[in-house]
C-alpha cells in the first residue's frame, strides 16, 4: 500500500494540466454558442480544407519515410569520415524553428535562391515556385526525414553481427539481405514513425501559414486562425472539434502500433560490413551527399546570407524588444515544461515501483493531452476567454509561456519518462532505508543521475517555444513581439534581406543554446 502525499506532485500538475484544457475548450464553446452568428459552413469548401490536410499530410509522410529510409540504407553500407558528426546534428531539423526553416528554403529554392541564380546564370528558365503544396512538402519533408533515418540508421546497425556473418557466409544477395534480416526489423519502427509525422503535418500551421500560397492550400490549423481572426466563432468550433477528433484517432492509432511486441535489439561494438559492388557504395555516396545538400544547404545559407547582409540598422528597437520578448518567454515556457513534466515523473515513478501501472497510465496521459488538443485551438480557447486583456502585456507574455510550455510537455515526459523510472527503482529500498525523501530525495538521486538529460530537455523546451510562431501569431500584436513574429512580418511583406538576418540570429541563438547545454559536462 502506498501512500498519497509522495503523489500529490503529479496529481496537482494533473489537475493544472487538465484544468487549463478544459477551460480553453469551455471557452470555445461558449463564446460560440453566444455568438450572433450560429452559422455553420458544412460546404465544398470545409470538405476541401479537410482533404487538403489529409492529402498533404499524407503526400509529406510518404516522401518522409521514403527518404529516410532510402538515405539510413546508404549511411549503414558505407563509412566516411564525419559520419558520427553528421548523425549526432541531422536530427536538429527536428526542432528548429519553423520560419527560419521557411526562410532557408526560399533563400535556396526561392525566386531569389541559389538554385535560380545559378539558372539565371546559365541563361536558363526557372519556374519553380516554393509557394503552394511543393512548398509545403518540401518545408515538411526538410522537418522530419532527418529524424525519421537517424531512427531507422540506428535499427538497420542494431544487427547483430553473427547475422550479417552468416548472410556472408550464405551468399545473400544485398535484396535478400534487406528482406530477410532488415526489413523485420524496419517495419516495426515504420508504422509508428509514419503515424507521428502524419499527425505533425496534420497540424502543421507555420509552414502552411507561409508557404500555402492563398486559399487553395488552407488547412485545418490555419482555417481556425482564420475564422479567430475574423470572429467566425461557430466555424472555428466545428473546425477545432473536427482537428480534435482526427488528432485522437492518431493517437489510438500510435497506442495500438506501440502495443506491438517490440524485438529485442543489441546494440554492440562490434561491427562488420558486408562487401559491396564498388558501383552500389557510389551510389550510396550520391544518396548521403544529395541528403547532405538537402538538409544543410539551407541552414548554411541562412547564416551566410545573413552575415552578409547584415549592417548596424537591422538591430532597431523592434528587433531588440523581439529578442528580449523572445528570450524571456522561451526561459518562461521551458520552466513551465519542466516543472509540470518532473512533477508528472515523479508521481508516475512510485506509481510503477508500487506497480500501479493503471494509475500511471492515466497520469501520463494527461500529461499527452495536448497532443490531442492542437496549439492553435488551445491558445483560440484562452484568447477568446481572455480577450479584455489583449493590451496586457504581462499577461500576455504569461499566456503565451503556458500555452508554450504547455506543447513541449510532451517531449519532456517522453525524453524522461523511462530513464527517471529505472533510476527510482534502483535506489528506491536504500533511499527509503535511509530515510531520504521529498525534494532531497529528487536532488540526491533524480537530479544527480539525469542532469545531463534533464538540462537536455530543457534546452529542447527552450527552442520549442524560441522557434514557436503559433500561439503568438494569436497573442501578438503591437505589445508583444517575438523574433519568429518579426520574421514572418518580414517575409510577408517580401523584406527579403532583413529576413534572412533575422532568420540567422534566430538559428545561431537555437544552436547555441544546444552547444551550451551539450558542452555542460558537471
Amino acid at each position: 500500500m502506498f501512500k498519497l502525499k509522495p503523489l500529490m506532485a503529479g496529481i496537482g500538475a494533473a489537475s493544472f494540466i487538465f484544468m487549463v484544457l478544459a477551460t480553453a475548450l469551455f471557452a470555445l464553446v461558449r463564446f460560440a454558442i453566444e455568438s450572433d452568428n450560429l452559422t455553420v459552413y458544412f460546404d465544398s469548401y470545409l470538405l476541401h480544407i479537410l482533404a487538403i490536410t489529409f492529402y498533404q499530410s499524407l503526400l509529406s509522410t510518404v516522401l518522409s519515410i521514403s527518404f529516410a529510409l532510402l538515405m539510413a540504407k546508404a549511411l549503414s553500407m558505407v563509412d566516411f569520415k564525419g559520419k558520427a558528426l553528421l548523425l549526432k546534428l541531422m536530427p536538429i531539423t527536428f526542432i528548429l524553428p519553423t520560419l527560419v526553416v521557411v526562410t532557408g528554403l526560399l533563400s535556396v529554392y526561392g525566386k531569389q535562391g541559389l538554385i535560380s541564380v545559378f539558372f539565371q546564370s546559365l541563361n536558363l528558365p526557372y519556374s519553380l515556385s516554393i509557394y503552394g503544396l511543393q512548398g509545403i512538402l518540401l518545408a515538411h519533408v526538410f522537418l522530419n526525414f532527418p529524424y525519421a533515418c537517424c531512427l531507422f540508421y540506428r535499427t538497420l546497425i542494431s544487427v547483430p553481427v553473427e547475422h550479417k556473418q552468416l548472410a556472408a557466409q550464405l551468399n545473400f544477395s544485398h535484396f535478400a539481405f534487406v528482406k530477410l534480416i532488415e526489413w523485420p526489423l524496419l517495419r516495426r519502427q515504420i508504422l509508428p514513425m509514419a503515424a507521428l509525422i502524419f499527425m505533425l503535418c496534420f497540424s502543421s500551421f507555420a509552414v502552411v501559414l507561409a508557404l500555402g500560397g492563398g486559399p487553395k492550400f488552407t488547412t485545418i490549423e490555419v482555417a481556425i486562425y482564420q475564422s479567430i481572426r475574423d470572429f467566425d466563432i461557430m466555424q472555428a468550433v466545428v473546425l477545432s472539434a473536427l482537428q480534435i477528433v482526427c488528432c485522437i484517432t492518431f493517437i489510438l492509432l500510435m497506442q495500438k502500433l506501440n502495443q506491438q511486441k517490440k524485438l529485442s535489439i543489441k546494440f554492440v561494438k562490434a561491427d562488420y560490413q558486408l562487401a559491396i559492388p564498388g558501383y552500389l557504395g557510389f551510389l550510396c555516396r550520391i544518396i548521403i551527399w544529395v541528403g547532405v545538400l538537402f538538409i544543410f544547404l539551407p541552414m548554411l545559407t541562412v547564416l551566410v546570407e545573413g552575415i552578409y547582409y547584415f549592417r548596424l540598422s537591422a538591430i532597431n528597437q523592434s528587433f531588440l524588444s523581439a529578442l528580449m520578448y523572445s528570450i524571456l518567454i522561451a526561459l518562461g515556457s521551458a520552466m513551465i515544461a519542466m516543472l509540470l513534466g518532473l512533477s508528472l515523473l515523479w508521481t508516475n515513478s512510485r506509481l510503477l515501483v508500487f506497480q500501479q501501472t493503471k494509475l500511471s497510465n492515466y497520469l501520463m496521459m494527461i500529461g499527452s493531452l495536448i497532443l490531442v488538443i492542437p496549439s492553435m485551438v488551445l491558445a483560440s480557447g484562452l484568447f477568446l476567454l481572455l480577450f479584455r486583456y489583449a493590451d496586457n502585456t504581462l499577461f500576455i507574455c504569461l499566456l503565451v509561456m503556458l500555452c508554450n510550455g504547455l506543447m513541449a510537455l510532451p517531449f519532456v515526459l517522453k525524453n524522461l519518462a523511462a530513464p527517471m523510472y529505472d533510476v527510482t527503482l534502483r535506489y528506491w529500498q536504500l533511499s527509503q532505508s535511509l530515510n531520504i525523501t521529498g525534494l532531497k530525495h529528487f536532488y540526491l538521486i533524480e537530479f544527480k543521475a539525469l542532469k545531463k538529460l534533464i538540462m537536455m530537455s530543457f534546452a529542447f523546451s527552450m527552442i520549442l517555444s524560441l522557434g514557436d510562431f503559433g500561439v503568438i501569431a494569436l497573442f501578438g500584436g503591437q505589445s508583444v513581439i517575438t523574433l519568429p513574429y518579426y520574421l514572418y512580418e518580414q517575409i510577408s511583406h517580401y523584406y527579403y534581406h532583413d529576413s534572412m538576418v533575422t532568420a540567422a540570429f534566430l538559428l545561431i541563438l537555437s544552436l547555441s543554446i544546444l552547444v551550451v547545454i551539450d558542452d555542460d559536462r558537471t
